[in-house]
């Protein structure tokens, strides 16, 4: 078990994984410690969990949870993690919290003492006291399931020329020199996952189909209109510009019956499979491909590539981390 003060979560490391497995803080009590699982069903993705959970525990009752698969499918997990769903894992995060607060306290109150004007260490420090304070009791959330990948390091951006003046730097030109640097994450470029994929590489990897979710299998299978591709897929302003970018390359590539945020088509635009709505859907090269979206530290994608998936076996899923 691993747990940082910018992570958001905690990492939690499994035999079999090659990679540690990022559960949210926001999908963590540690106060609860009694509580009952909903039954013995497994669900396939945390939303299903959730929806079964609202559906059949009155507002009013005690605590309870529910299991699903997480991590892509390698993990059965439950929807709230704590002393009574999971009294090892629980235990063992409030040791990492209390090691975590008693080391960087020792390292952080020299630098207090020298630098009692920096608020950015301030603000750090009241972060740890926090974390080293008894759990506070956290409703139950309907955020990224456990199961995505541990935040990864950004590049730092690339040096900028000091200003001349004190003024206002000019804005970016839309289109960079030839002669420019490397691009920014944001930058007008391609997601490079997406790019690989449509070379035959594609980056995520495949997963089995599981069982369709009762909406799925009654859903008619006539195709809703076509909406405007500039529609948004979050309220992420760097996500709804990346999709952008994609699709402008994937119409130079010749790719066919793009979809944003709609619901989920087979090849050729039908038959519709699912209410799900994948961000970005496209044929290309007999394929179908569905792009999510995702955030570092979401985790949210494997869930939806299950469900894509089980409504489509044929098709191809590019899971793209954008900020």
């Amino acid at each position: 078990m691993g747990f940082g003060i910018t992570t958001g979560g905690y990492l939690l490391y499994c035999e079999g994984l090659p990679l540690p497995v990022l559960v949210p803080e926001s999908q963590v009590d540690l106060g609860v410690t009694s509580a009952e699982p909903l039954h013995a069903s497994i669900y396939p993705d945390r939303d299903t969990a959730l929806e079964e959970l609202a559906a059949r525990v009155p507002e009013a009752s005690h605590p309870r949870y529910a299991y699903y698969r997480g991590a892509g499918g390698a993990l059965i997990v439950p929807t709230l993690f704590s002393p009574a769903a999971t009294p090892r894992i629980a235990r063992t995060m409030l040791e990492v919290r209390t090691h975590l607060t008693q080391a960087t306290q020792r390292e952080l109150k020299v630098l207090l003492l020298t630098l009692t004007g920096t608020k950015v260490l301030q603000g750090v420090f009241s972060r740890v006291l926090r974390v080293g304070s008894e759990p506070e009791l956290r409703p139950l959330s309907r955020q990224e399931p456990p199961g995505g990948p541990a935040p990864a390091s950004r590049p730092p951006a690339p040096r900028a020329a000091p200003p001349a003046s004190e003024a206002a730097p000019a804005p970016v030109p839309a289109a960079p020199a030839p002669a420019a640097p490397a691009p920014a994450p944001g930058s007008a470029v391609p997601s490079p996952s997406l790019v690989q994929a449509l070379s035959g590489g594609n980056p995520t990897p495949r997963v089995a189909p599981g069982p369709r979710l009762p909406r799925d299998v009654v859903v008619g299978p006539t195709a809703p209109r076509e909406l405007p591709p500039n529609r948004p897929i979050s309220s992420s302003p760097t996500q709804n510009a990346q999709v952008q970018v994609d699709i402008q390359y994937l119409q130079d590539m010749g790719a066919t019956n793009l979809r944003v945020n709609q619901q989920q088509l087979k090849l050729g635009n039908r038959p519709r499979v699912g209410t799900n709505r994948p961000d970005l859907q496209f044929d290309y090269n007999g394929r179908r491909y569905h792009v999510e979206y995702d955030t570092p530290a979401s985790g949210r994608g494997p869930g939806h590539q299950s469900r894509i998936v089980s409504n489509d076996p044929d098709a191809e899923i590019i899971l793209l981390i954008v900020p």
